[in-house]
């Protein structure tokens, strides 16, 4: 149970870093055949694993077009670590994902271009782990509009 719960503290933190959003950082594609985003940016991090500062915020961008219309959306994530995966369920306003669309407003249509941004707390409580995150866009009936995985490590804080 506690590794469970590590594991799920572990997916909260997942989202990015420090610094200002740059260019996009290499992830992969998630298994299954779900769509891949266009571009994602986590702030601080251009080559992955991308370091996930405990006590700053976490800010992840991500763009897509949306391969059908959907009336809602939400975020999904999975994170792996020492060789366990766990699913980690979002704070309800966080898995809304339709409150956090820069570009556009739920319902999405087919082929909209959309940017997706996550801004996440990385607690000071996290542990120091390399990682792997899934971060999934799926509608209401679990159907993914994009999906991808990056490698992170939750690190501590930096000297001011």
């Amino acid at each position: 149970m506690a590794c469970l719960k590590l594991f799920s503290v572990v997916g909260l933190v997942v989202l990015a870093a420090t610094n200002a959003i740059g260019a996009g950082v290499a992830t992969r594609a998630c298994s299954g055949g779900r769509p891949a985003p266009t571009e994602v940016r986590v702030e601080g991090c251009t080559v992955p694993p991308c370091d996930l500062v405990r006590g700053s915020d976490a800010i992840m961008d991500m763009d897509f077009t949306a391969p059908f219309a959907a009336a809602n959306l939400r975020t999904q994530v999975v994170a792996t670590a020492l060789g366990v995966t766990a699913p980690f369920e979002l704070p309800a306003d966080r898995a809304a994902a339709c409150n956090w669309l820069l570009n556009t407003q739920c319902p999405v249509s087919a082929n909209e271009d959309i940017t997706y941004r996550l801004s996440m707390p990385v607690l000071l409580v996290y542990p120091r782990v390399s990682l792997t995150v899934e971060i999934d866009l799926v509608d209401d009936a679990g159907q993914s509009l994009a999906c991808f995985e990056l490698d992170a490590r939750v690190v501590s804080g930096r000297a001011a």
